[in-house]
């Protein structure tokens, strides 16, 4: 087997291998997008950075195996798009990935973070085994199109318009994306934010992810002033994030990833017809 960093002529049917193996639960890993050209794409803006930021495992020329990092932006933490592995080796080919890999990035990077269904025991296996800490466990919680109650909607949940201070103060620390990275991303028309306001004053929001080449949204984060919670203000942002993923975007189905520790979003999404799908494990690890 032989290790190389990442060639720009491997990106096509590499994306392809990672689409195939991605889209089911025992190998899926967060972070990497779905679709085969939005992957491409991905992949090849990590091919811009000075130091290597991806690596693939060939055997006789096939793809056995693939790692690699995306940076938070102004942060010394990256997001980890594998490790990938297949066949009965799979295990010890992550670990060969990850030895190269981590020789490159320490120095560059303090945290390593990677996200993956729980049933991905090769990458399970592969966390405990090289030290990474559990930080995070959520459901995926999932409402279908034929099964959504449609009921009228808030006049106060607005598109994002300004206010970045108070949406800044509202988001979580330490998520996926920072409020920053959040703002940006809806100049791409896949990305939405909307927000709960009460005389110009932003009381709550929920961000939206259509999944790019599939039928499919995800509701990425829920926030609600703390002295608001209660009042209805979450399930406004939920009905009308759901009313434009079936009704306006024509989507079929709307996930929510929850945390173990926040019973009551969990109570919330199942009132409004929300089912348990799978389990997303998160782990961390730093890197000297």
């Amino acid at each position: 087997m032989e290790i190389q960093t990442l060639q720009h002529n491997q990106l096509t049917a590499l994306s392809e291998w990672l689409a195939q193996l991605n889209e089911q639960d025992v190998h899926y890993i967060a972070w990497l997008e779905s679709e085969t050209n939005a992957i491409e794409a991905q992949l090849e803006a990590l091919l811009h950075f000075q130091e290597p930021h991806a690596f693939v495992a060939l055997e006789e020329g096939k793809i056995k195996g693939f790692i690699g990092l995306e940076p938070f932006e102004g942060e010394r933490i990256g997001r980890l798009l594998g490790p990938f592995g297949y066949g009965e080796d799979a295990v010890s080919v992550m670990e060969a990935l990850w030895g190269i890999a981590l020789s490159e990035w320490k120095g560059t990077y303090a945290e390593l973070k990677v996200a993956f269904f729980e049933q991905n025991q090769n990458v399970l296996h592969f966390c405990e085994s090289q030290g990474f800490s559990l930080y995070n466990r959520e459901k995926n919680l999932i409402l279908s199109k034929q099964t959504h109650l449609q009921t009228p909607l808030s006049q106060n949940v607005v598109p994002y318009e300004g206010s970045f201070d108070k949406l800044q103060q509202l988001h979580p620390d330490a998520a996926f994306f920072n409020a920053t990275e959040m703002t940006h991303l809806i100049q791409d028309p896949h990305f939405s934010l909307w927000c709960y306001k009460e005389e110009d004053t932003v009381k709550g929001y929920i961000f939206f992810e259509r999944i790019e080449g599939m039928d499919e949204g995800e509701i990425c984060f829920l926030q609600v002033e703390n002295s608001e919670q209660g009042q209805g203000i979450g399930s406004a942002l939920i009905q009308y994030a759901c009313h434009q993923a079936f009704l306006e975007q024509g989507l079929s189905v709307v996930t929510v990833p929850v945390r173990s520790t926040n019973p009551q979003a969990e109570k919330l999404y199942k009132k409004l017809g929300f089912q348990e799908h799978t389990t997303i494990v998160a782990y961390t690890k730093t890197i000297r």
